[in-house]
């Protein structure tokens, strides 16, 4: 049993005897009501989320360069030499400018050795992806049930992680048949019938292809990350609460967190991207990095949606109704006309899908730069600098590739059909060390390059971080549950050269 002295929650700085759920309202936002309520809670938020220095011009206008986090203090050059933990001498050792030079080499023979094999590949997922939806689609009229329900959710999962994910990345741009569908600058955009046809989620594309493509890629580990998920659940770690009913918070915020979280925050970075693009100044009133929960639309929450242009109804028309209209209404509608039962049990997998699909991403990318052996860091530097490819190594992690490793560390080659079952489970977010240090890049030349990039690893001295998603699962709820806490980049070991003034 779980209990709570009177006397030790009345010494606790957040209001007593604080519901669960409040905890859930507040999780994800580290600026809401719940965090803003407590000083200490407050000062390690603001702490945690000031903002970071940027780079490209691009990157400007998405987030023009201000202070780097306050969490991360610069140590004294010297004292940082002298004390590094033994966890971290490899920093030392590395050559940087060799490092990044057969990064960028190894990317580009990946590059160019792209054609019509990568094309027959994504064809084959496409064609897995659809079998998938038709088997869910086609029982979902029975009883809930397994086979439906994970026909449906791989169906979602499928579609946005490995189609859309490489697709909107540019990963098969110069193989475009000439349709520009699936080109970066035409899968899923510019209408409501595009997006149905190309990529139906709870994310707007467009806002999708901001935050992640942008900011995500060319800020990770850093302040500026949308997606840092120590930073962004700092509530849930500081919360004060045993580490069990943290679980059970997690597989709550799991089991919704595309349109809790991910879908609104989005498509806040889009509204501020397109301000920016229109020469409109962000009001100083919003928080650039604070995460934006759908709980933030609620009456007597701390909202930027009015700051940045939008509201609920907004939000709804443009983003989250499309995808719900369509899939759980439209979708199943036909039954209508067979049998008023068929549509009720139809509505019901469909609902039990979106659960399992929740779950599902977010265990296999929640986890691919979460845990105490993966780096964070203070500031920003050159996007395809040497730095910039070091660091998209030691803040990821793969799981279980294709090629697999050998019990002495080698990695064996690349198999076929079996390699892809393994990779389609995984979302193909299981080369998360390759998609970072070249996101343009197709599927198929990631398991090309996996065992490539582990050996220039090994041979540079470089962090290669392989394991289960179990494992990682794991290590990502203890950063979560405030148990654990990613490494700190010494910034005595910066190369000079490659950070953004």
């Amino acid at each position: 049993k779980v209990h709570l002295s009177a006397s030790k929650m009345n010494n606790m700085e957040i209001p007593r005897a604080a519901p669960l759920l409040l905890l859930l309202l507040g999780l994800a936002s580290p600026a809401s009501a719940l965090s803003a309520s407590s000083p200490l809670v407050r000062a390690r938020v603001a702490a945690a989320t000031a903002p970071a220095v940027h780079a490209s011009p691009l990157l400007r206008r998405l987030h023009p360069p201000v202070a780097s986090a306050a969490t991360l203090q610069q140590p004294d050059a010297a004292a940082s030499t002298a004390a590094v933990a033994p966890e971290d001498e490899w920093i030392a050792r590395v050559d940087l400018a060799a490092f990044g030079k057969e990064c960028r080499e190894l990317g580009s023979r990946l590059e160019k050795g792209q054609g019509e094999a990568d094309v027959k590949h994504l064809k084959r997922m496409i064609l897995w992806s659809n079998l998938c939806g038709a088997v869910g689609v086609a029982t979902m009229w029975m009883k809930p049930n397994f086979i439906s329900v994970m026909g449906l959710s791989l169906w979602t999962m499928s579609r946005w992680t490995m189609i859309a994910h490489h697709t909107c990345h540019g990963g098969y741009n110069k193989q475009d048949d000439g349709t520009g569908r699936f080109t970066s600058l035409g899968f899923a955009l510019g209408s409501v019938q595009r997006r149905a046809m190309d990529w139906l989620d709870w994310m707007l594309p467009e806002a999708w292809n901001v935050e992640h493509n942008n900011l995500h890629h060319f800020r990770t580990g850093e302040p500026g990350d949308p997606d840092l998920v120590e930073r962004n659940l700092v509530t849930m770690r500081d919360f004060p609460l045993p580490a069990k009913l943290k679980y059970v918070a997690v597989a709550a915020v799991a089991a919704m967190w595309k349109w809790f979280y991910y879908a609104p925050n989005t498509y806040k970075q889009l509204r501020m991207h397109e301000m920016r693009r229109n020469g409109e100044e962000i009001p100083s009133s919003v928080d650039k990095h604070d995460p934006f929960t759908i709980g933030k639309f609620l009456p007597g929450m701390a909202s930027e949606a009015p700051a940045l242009g939008y509201n609920f109804v907004d939000y709804m028309r443009k983003v989250a109704g499309p995808f719900m209209l369509i899939r759980f209404l439209l979708l199943p509608a036909p039954l209508l006309l067979v049998n008023p039962l068929f549509f009720r049990r139809a509505v019901v997998n469909l609902l039990l899908a979106d659960v399992m699909s929740n779950l599902h991403s977010f265990v296999i990318i929640a986890t691919n730069h979460c845990g105490d052996d993966l780096y964070a860091f203070q500031n920003s530097v050159t996007p395809k600098s040497p730095s910039f490819f070091m660091r998209q190594v030691i803040t990821s992690v793969n799981f279980r590739t294709s090629n697999g490793i050998r019990k002495d560390g080698t990695a064996r080659p690349v198999h076929g059909i079996t390699a892809d079952a393994n990779d389609f489970m995984h979302g193909w977010l299981n080369y998360q060390i390759e998609h970072h240090l070249w996101p343009d890049l197709s599927m198929l030349s990631y398991q090309k390059a996996a065992p490539l990039v582990r050996n220039l690893c090994a041979k540079h001295g470089v962090p290669y971080v392989q394991e289960s998603v179990w494992l990682r699962l794991g290590k990502t709820i203890s950063i979560i549950a405030g148990r654990t806490s990613m490494r700190r980049y010494p910034a005595a070991f910066n190369r000079p050269q490659d950070m953004v003034a």
